[in-house]
């Protein structure tokens, strides 16, 4: 995977972005590219109504969002 040259210059065998894929480094070598799991749908997570997610991080095997409700202005 080449992250560093533009996608126009590449030929047509090179990798230029992944979803939900790593690169593998070990010593500042990149070795291998390896699937990451992908997204899936959690069905007792939601947001209260007039909100809306505006950015979000995991952690410990714990997903955090953050989210605004322009409505009432809170957060």
């Amino acid at each position: 995977m080449s992250l560093d040259t533009n996608p126009i210059a590449m030929d047509n065998h090179t990798l230029s972005g992944a979803l939900n894929a790593t690169m593998i480094t070990m010593n500042g070598n990149e070795l291998v590219l390896q699937n990451d799991m992908g997204n899936a749908r959690v069905e007792t997570a939601y947001l209260p109504d007039g909100f809306v997610p505006v950015g979000m991080k995991e952690h410990g095997g714990i997903v955090y969002v953050a989210s605004y409700n322009p409505i009432n202005g809170q957060s």
